[in-house]
C-alpha cells in the first residue's frame, strides 16, 4: 500500500540551552556542538530516498534543513506554520522566572493534569496542535506518498507524534525529545499510519554505528 514517510528531525543544541529557556519563536542560534549534531543527522539520513525537504523559519532549524537538502540535490522549502510553540510574554525566561511572574502559570505547568493551559500573549496546547496538524495537513496533500524530511522543534515533533498517537495535551509534552532526534511515521493513504521511531539518535553511536540501523527503516512502499 503506497504510503508518505515522514522523517521528523529536531534541531540541535541552542546556544541557551544550559540555561532551559523558553525559547519559542525566539530566533536563537545553535552551539557548535549543535551544527555537529545536525551535520551527523545529514550524514545518515543522505543515504535516504528523500523527496522534499521542509523546515521552520527559525534559523535552529534552518541550518539542519539546508545542509540536509543540499546533500540530497534538493532546495529547502522553508514554511513558517512549523515554528515552535509561541510562548509570548514567556519568550527567553526560564521556568524559575516564569514562576516569579506568572505563578498561577507555573503552576499549572506542573499539574500532572495540566497541558490546556496558554502562555500569555502566546499560544495553548489546543492553538498549537491546531496549527500544526494543518501544517502537517498540507505536507500531506503535497506529498500523498514517498518520502519527506522535516527539520523543526521539540514541541512540533511532540504535537505531530500526538495526533498520530491520539495523546492528550497533557501527555504530548511528556513525550522526550532530544537534540537532534529522528522520528519516523508511516502515512498510508486511506488514513492508516504507523509510529516506526521516536526519539532516535542519528549520532556515531546511533544509525551510523554498528547494528541495524536504517536497514530496518527500509522505505518499501508496497510492504
Amino acid at each position: 500500500m503506497p504510503f508518505l514517510r515522514l522523517y521528523l528531525l529536531r534541531h540541535g543544541q541552542t546556544v541557551n540551552y544550559q540555561k532551559y529557556v523558553f525559547n519559542g519563536w525566539t530566533d536563537v542560534d545553535l552551539t557548535d556542538e549543535g551544527r555537529t549534531q545536525l551535520d551527523q543527522a545529514v550524514e545518515a539520513l543522505k543515504g535516504q530516498k528523500i523527496d522534499a525537504v521542509y523546515s521552520s523559519d527559525l534559523k535552529r532549524a534552518v541550518y539542519g534543513g539546508t545542509n540536509l537538502a543540499k546533500a540530497l540535490g534538493l532546495d529547502l522549502r522553508v514554511e513558517p506554520k512549523f515554528r515552535e510553540v509561541s510562548f509570548g510574554l514567556c519568550e527567553g525566561l526560564t521556568f524559575s522566572q516564569i514562576k516569579e511572574k506568572f505563578p498561577e502559570l507555573a503552576t499549572d505547568i506542573l499539574k500532572p493534569d495540566g497541558g490546556e493551559f496558554q502562555f500569555p500573549e502566546g499560544e495553548g496546547a489546543a492553538i498549537f496542535r491546531h496549527r500544526i496538524a494543518g501544517a502537517l495537513d498540507e505536507l500531506k496533500r503535497n506529498h500523498p506518498t514517498g518520502c519527506v524530511a522535516l527539520v523543526c522543534h521539540a514541541g512540533v515533533c511532540r504535537a505531530v507524534l500526538a495526533e498520530a498517537l491520539h495523546l492528550s495535551n497533557t501527555i504530548m509534552w511528556t513525550l522526550d525529545q532530544d537534540f537532534a532526534c529522528l522520528n519516523v511515521v508511516d502515512y498510508f493513504e486511506g488514513g492508516g499510519l504507523r509510529v516506526r521511531l521516536i526519539n532516535g539518535y542519528l549520532g556515531p553511536n546511533g544509525y551510523l554505528g554498528p547494528g541495524a540501523g536504517f536497514d530496518r527503516l527500509a522505505y518499501v512502499p508496497n510492504s
